[in-house]
């Protein structure tokens, strides 16, 4: 009896002593869930603004800073210009503006920028009636408005993105644009406009602020260093305007990300 008595104890002393050392040991910790994979598409899609500082010249075949006489009807033979412009402006111009990029790496993509192009209408600045061409108002012209014409630029961009700073990934580019007229919407001063198309140079900043890993916010400026010649035919007349005009745009934008 006493030898079971021991038996006993022992395996009792035994088992407290495996279930001591088993409570001792550390929970074993969960490995943590894999990073999601880096984006390899995105998307920016918002409201676009296009601000052109203007500044024109005079080219070959045509005038700028005179507007030559009708050759035909009561003003036929009046001396000297009828008119002179010191130049031209646009107004802001606001459209739906998009960017569409492929991640190279992780922090380089490659990107298309453009919109829905919108209507340029540019004005003559600083028009006036010469004191030689007596008797004559501004009605003859009748309006400040040179032409309407729709346009916009199709900009091919290399961005480089941080991503270092969390759901705030600010990113800068360069690239080049090419600047399409789709055509002549309205005459004024000028009849049957017409702008060159043209390539030229353009960067960019931004950031996009994310609110889920594929979804977030965007801020962005588009610069680009344009110039091209524009032109038409003065009213209802042959003759030719051609001048060189610098617009030099920014196109400001803000809308949402997609990144997949």
């Amino acid at each position: 009896m006493t030898g079971a008595l021991r038996l006993c104890a022992a395996s009792l002393v035994a088992a407290f002593t495996i279930t001591c050392a088993q409570a001792a040991e550390p929970t074993p910790i969960p490995p943590p869930p894999p990073e999601p994979p880096a984006p390899t598409f995105f998307v920016h899609l918002g409201a676009l603004g296009i601000f052109t500082v203007d500044n024109a010249s005079s080219t070959g075949g045509g005038f700028f800073n005179t507007v030559e006489p009708i050759l035909t009807g009561p003003l036929a033979g009046l001396p000297g210009p009828l008119a002179t412009i010191s130049n031209v402006t646009a107004r802001p111009m606001y459209t739906l503006g998009y960017e569409l990029g492929y991640y190279i790496t992780p922090n380089w993509s490659i990107s298309l920028f453009s919109g829905v192009p919108p209507i340029l209408r540019v004005k003559a600045e600083g028009l006036a009636v010469l004191p030689n061409v007596p008797g004559i108002d501004h009605g003859l012209l009748g309006t400040p408005v040179l032409a309407s014409e729709r346009w916009g630029p199709l900009t091919l961009l290399f961005e480089y993105h941080f991503t270092q700073f969390g759901a705030i990934q600010p990113y800068i580019g360069l690239g080049a644009a090419y600047i399409t007229s789709f055509g002549h919407i309205n005459d004024g001063i000028l009849r049957n406009s017409f702008i060159d198309n043209d390539w030229t140079f353009a960067a960019t900043a931004g950031a996009d602020i994310m609110l889920t890993p594929n979804l977030g916010m965007f801020v962005s400026l588009v610069k680009l260093w344009y110039e091209t010649d524009a032109g038409g035919f003065l009213l209802n007349t042959n003759i030719p305007i051609r001048t060189r005009v610098v617009t030099d745009p920014w196109f400001p934008m803000v809308g949402l990300t997609f990144k997949y």
